[in-house]
């Protein structure tokens, strides 16, 4: 009983038994990271009228056929994370355009996300490039 106690706060390992490695490696679409920071007075005129800003978040992405996978709040560097699905990069862009010509942003950095499959193609890949350091023969 004292152990099964102890292990309570163990995380069980994933069930991977229904994952294909295809469901992520065939994607159409791709994955990106948003931070982003509000000005001070964003912030202002959040206080004055609060608003759910995932609502416009996703209006925005859907407009290009992507679709909103998350949007969380923080303390730090950042006031804010997105996760965005988007069919390329170039529909991430524009949403990214339109976002930040609003001016109510300090901060807007994305970063295009890899599957693991696409990882594992690049390391395969870096395999023939034949770097060379600087000064080395």
């Amino acid at each position: 009983m004292k152990q099964m106690q102890d292990n309570k706060n163990i995380t069980k390992p994933a069930d991977l038994s229904g994952f294909s490695q295809d469901d992520t490696a065939k994607a159409a679409s791709h994955f990106y990271l948003t931070r982003f920071s509000y000005t001070p007075e964003t912030w202002a005129r959040l206080m004055k009228n609060p608003e759910d800003r995932r609502v416009a978040a996703r209006k925005y992405i859907e407009s290009v056929g992507g679709k909103l996978h998350g949007f969380w709040y923080a303390f730090g560097a950042y006031d804010g994370y997105c996760i965005w699905e988007a069919p390329d990069n170039v529909s991430m862009a524009a949403v990214g355009f339109a976002i930040t010509g609003g001016g109510a942003l300090s901060k807007f950095e994305t970063t295009s996300l890899l599957t693991v499959e696409e990882t594992l193609d690049a390391l395969r890949r870096a395999q023939t490039v034949g770097y060379r350091p600087p000064g080395k023969q």
